[in-house]
């Protein structure tokens, strides 16, 4: 979808909501991975990975039987909550010994890393041929088969490691502290998307996060302060070794996913503008578009093959961060003349994303305890996932402001030198970007105009590139503030499945 959002609210009628589609997916992920993450812990995790498979197959179902803009968003917002249950997956590498965690990770996300190399191809061409809707049609298919294969042969033991009576667990659920962060999250997230289509003072964005802002203080102190048994963001976690045990690993989570982001604004756009004829040669903008799904991939497969033998996981992830935001920062140098250049930064970027984002996720789960493995999954989550609307709002802003500002002055500049006269200036810029343009003025007006607007994205991409090295600089201070973990990767197995031949090792049945 984020391949092509744009393209199906235009086909729908309603560009405007097509703004929604990505962050009803992130926003959702997001609160229910913090209220289901915690509590597999309490109550297990089988049942919220069974569930969360049938209501993705569900929202998969709604987007791909759409047929207008809210319903894509509700389908993408579904989806979302049954993933946020499906990224209880972490609980995968418990399954494997300690040592092969940040394996674990890669594996539990590795459908992911084939949709982000085949759905920039699927997505594209199933639009072009008017068959988009059955990526969503396989996504329910593939997720059904998951949800049969999870409910006849994932079984864990009953209860968690409290040991207590499952109908006692379910009322010592924290429901106040979930009511609090819904009501917190949601509209501070959705106040941060209303940045991208309302004036930053305007009601839409100021009173969603005056509201949020108070329940999530409010939902702070009632973590810190109540006497709730089970609570969904114990203190003790963040607080271990100063810090360093989990809050390191989660802002640096939080700002690899979102440098991700800008590199995912970024390189489309020049693939759309630089590299494709303002994106008339969709085939060839699909090959480049694979070149970061591919990076990634073999960001994360050299994480599995070298990080126990490199050790010095602190420097690891310090190190890949570092790649990603050093050849990141250099897509500033972009230009139609550089195809070559961005093509290699981009990819090695990406290399370091994929290894940094699965080592992150690692690292993290490692600063707990097991006991508390549901916790810093969910917290971790909440990092990676609310990272998303954040950065989709701040980059498209800025992308729009430069842009606006450069098209305004090189466009007036190169169109007079090119003979227009200074009175059509205005006129000719409401046709920037539509067939009229071609259409009313001489080749030599059109070709300087079209000169202007590439430049005024030569320095669009810039800036926002430099944007994202604020965000990568925060990210890296973080990393060299995580403590090694290579003493906890040992060969100890934290959980077997009860169906197994060691299942007798399992503390609780």
């Amino acid at each position: 979808m984020a391949s092509i959002g744009g393209f199906i609210g235009n086909e729908f009628g309603e560009l405007d909501k097509y703004v929604w589609f990505i962050p009803a997916r992130t926003i959702s992920i997001t609160i229910c991975f913090l209220l289901c993450g915690a509590n597999t812990d309490l109550l297990g995790r089988r049942w919220f990975l069974v569930i969360g498979n049938f209501i993705c197959v569900a929202g998969h179902l709604v987007t791909a039987s759409s047929k207008n803009a809210n319903s894509v968003i509700a389908g993408m917002a579904i989806a979302g909550f049954g993933g946020g249950n499906c990224q209880v997956a972490f609980a995968l590498s418990e399954l494997l010994p300690n040592k092969w965690r940040h394996i674990g990770v890669v594996i539990a996300d590795s459908t992911t890393l084939m949709a982000v190399i085949l759905a920039p191809v699927t997505a594209r061409y199933g639009y072009e041929t008017g068959s988009w809707k059955w990526n969503f049609w396989a996504a329910a298919i593939a997720q059904f088969a998951s949800f049969l294969g999870l409910l006849f042969l994932y079984y864990l033991q009953h209860i968690r490691q409290y040991g207590i009576p499952i109908k006692q667990m379910v009322k010592e659920v924290d429901y106040v502290g979930g009511i609090l962060f819904v009501a917190g999250a949601l509209p501070v997230l959705m106040g941060i998307v209303w940045t991208t289509t309302y004036p930053s003072n305007d009601p839409h964005v100021i009173a969603p996060l005056i509201i949020g802002f108070f329940f999530i203080v409010c939902f702070a102190l009632w973590e810190r302060f109540s006497d709730t048994k089970h609570p969904l963001t114990p203190t003790y976690v963040f607080t271990a070794s100063h810090g360093r045990d989990l809050t390191a690993p989660l802002i640096a989570l939080g700002v690899v996913n979102m440098f991700y982001y800008s590199s995912s604004i970024l390189w489309p756009t020049m693939i759309n503008v630089f590299y494709t004829n303002g994106g008339t040669d969709w085939k060839y903008g699909i090959v480049l578009s694979v070149i970061q799904g591919l990076a990634i991939t073999l960001g994360a497969l050299l994480l599995s093959e070298f990080g126990s033998k490199i050790r010095n996981w602190q420097w690891q992830l310090t190190g890949s961060v570092f790649v990603m935001v050093g050849f990141g920062g250099l897509l500033a140098l972009a230009t139609p003349e550089r195809k070559g250049m961005m093509i290699a930064f981009v990819f090695m970027s990406q290399v370091g994303y994929g290894y940094a984002i699965y080592l992150a996720i690692a690292v993290s789960q490692m600063g707990v305890d097991h006991k508390d493995l549901g916790f810093s999954g969910g917290i971790a989550g909440v990092s990676r996932f609310a990272a998303g609307p954040i950065a989709a709002a701040i980059y498209p802003t800025v992308l729009t402001n430069v842009t606006n500002e450069w098209t305004k002055k090189l466009v007036h500049t190169a169109a007079i030198a090119a003979g227009l006269p200074r009175s059509g200036v205005d006129k000719l810029m409401t046709l920037i970007g539509t067939p009229a343009l071609a259409a009313t003025y001489s080749k030599s007006i059109v070709a300087a105009v079209g000169g202007a607007v590439e430049q005024a994205y030569v320095h669009r991409i810039k800036v926002t590139a430099y944007t994202s090295l604020g965000f990568g600089i925060v990210g890296f201070l973080a990393c060299l503030c995580c403590k090694d973990v290579d003493a906890k990767m040992n060969n100890k197995i934290e959980v077997y499945l009860e169906n197994a031949e060691l299942a007798d090792r399992n503390k609780y049945h």
